[in-house]
């Protein structure tokens, strides 16, 4: 019986799918949306918009789905499994930039509020980008403010249509530009580090936006806060920064031994040979490859001559993306700016707020409703309800072409609470808690 049910109602709603479609409603297409005037780089204005709940996506109810109804998750899997899901490509998002009215008009960038409070809060932002500029241009759209500022770090050796869509977007919007030095990104390897040095640098000194803190994205990652939230709470931490650091032995093999990229392969490989201790006494410490870093602490990781010698130390280790910033928060006699200590004399893990991901483990229950990429969950449509009620800035990972209403969906909530986020509160008591509790 109830499997009859379900069946009429998937066909019922199905069909209604169908009949909308032929007015011209694509899978695919989520951005029918208004414009704003192209501003100038440094030009404080607050733009409007409508404070009402929209829907910007029309096949499935996204609402529903947040709220983990069943029902409209497998209804939404069989539109994903029977309609037309052609998604957007690195061309589309070029040749739709070569029109910035059009483009601004095309992919929302006027559908959010900004308070005074955000204005005089200014943050940058360091963008990774290696395939694919649709996903790139949904992150970016819903971090964007014309207030903040944004490097955005293309591998150098992706192919010339992901170039030229990011050329094109950048273009359109004056506070978004490609970082003065490109780097061929091979995973694993310095590389990928240097990529974030290389826009950390032009962020301090080719812009004049006083930014107050820095936010190192992969354009995988999604939003959980508004810029709003993320304001507010990065006011409450006050300078302190969110870096993952911990002593972890198991991974010690990363830089107990040297390595080198195999040009064959393009992998990281040990050499077998031992590799010196890391300068000035320091332990090396082991976290994620992204944080919100204070401006003095950027200042510090660039400038500073230990910094500088723990960063060239790094050039021959495995994965030195997850080691330096994690080295420079674990060794207490650096002095490293915004760095809160436990009572243990560790980095509080606590201050971890940057970046929610799920990992791949052994034992009963389903922690992932999508699928594991390198022991990451890639999430799926069964994963929302969770991640909207998640404590961090934001959301590792997604696939825009992976169970592509799950990133769609959350684009439409994302958009209604920066759209209304400054008639609500912010909920900072476990922001004040975890600060206060060493």
């Amino acid at each position: 019986m109830f499997r009859r049910k379900f069946k009429n109602i998937l066909i019922t709603a199905f069909m209604i799918v169908i009949v909308t479609s032929t007015i011209k409603t694509n899978i695919d297409n989520i951005c029918k949306t208004n414009g704003i005037v192209k501003q100038n780089l440094y030009t404080q204005t607050v733009l409007i918009s409508k404070s009402v709940i929209e829907r910007l996506v029309h096949e499935v109810d996204c609402r529903r789905i947040i709220e983990g109804d069943e029902l409209e998750i497998a209804y939404a899997q069989e539109v994903l499994r029977t309609g037309d899901n052609n998604c957007s490509s690195n061309d589309d998002i070029r040749n739709n930039a070569q029109n910035c009215e059009r483009f601004l008009k095309m992919f929302n960038y006027n559908r959010f509020t900004i308070s005074k409070e955000e204005i005089d809060f200014p943050i940058a932002f360091s963008l990774l980008v290696h395939k694919d500029a649709v996903q790139m241009e949904m992150l970016l759209k819903a971090i964007y403010r014309p207030h903040n500022v944004y490097c955005t770090h293309i591998d150098r050796k992706s192919n010339s249509s992901l170039h030229d869509a990011m050329t094109a977007i950048t273009k359109c919007l004056p506070n978004v530009f490609i970082a003065s030095k490109l780097e061929d990104i091979i995973y694993a390897s310095y590389s990928r580090l240097q990529a974030d040095i290389n826009c950390m640098h032009d962020l301090l000194n080719y812009t004049d936006v006083k930014w107050k803190y820095l936010i190192n994205l992969p354009a995988q990652e999604y939003p959980l806060k508004t810029n709003l939230e993320m304001v507010k709470i990065l006011k409450l931490f006050n300078g302190t920064n969110s870096i993952e650091s911990v002593y972890d032995t198991a991974t010690h093999y990363r830089v107990n031994e040297t390595y080198k990229v195999n040009p064959k392969t393009l992998k990281m490989e040990s050499t077998k040979q031992r590799k010196p201790p890391p300068p000035h006494n320091m332990t090396v410490g082991k976290g994620s490859a992204y944080g919100a870093f204070s401006r003095r602490f950027v200042e510090f990781a660039l400038n500073d001559k230990r910094a500088q010698d723990l960063l060239k130390w790094t050039e021959d280790t495995y994965s030195p993306d997850e080691t330096f910033w994690a080295t420079l928060a674990i060794n207490k006699h650096l002095g490293t700016p915004g760095i809160q200590y436990n009572a243990l004399g560790f980095p509080d893990r606590k201050l971890w707020i940057t970046t929610s991901t799920t990992w791949q483990s052994p034992g009963p229950g389903v922690n992932c409703h999508g699928r594991y990429v390198r022991d990451i969950c890639v999430f799926g449509l069964g994963d929302l309800h969770k991640l909207v009620s998640e404590k961090e800035f934001f959301a590792n990972k997604f696939y825009h072409d992976y169970q592509p209403y799950a990133l769609k969906c959350m684009e439409e909530w994302i958009f209604n609470k920066s759209a209304t986020g400054n008639n609500l509160p912010t909920d900072l008591f476990y922001y004040r808690r975890a600060l206060n509790s060493t």
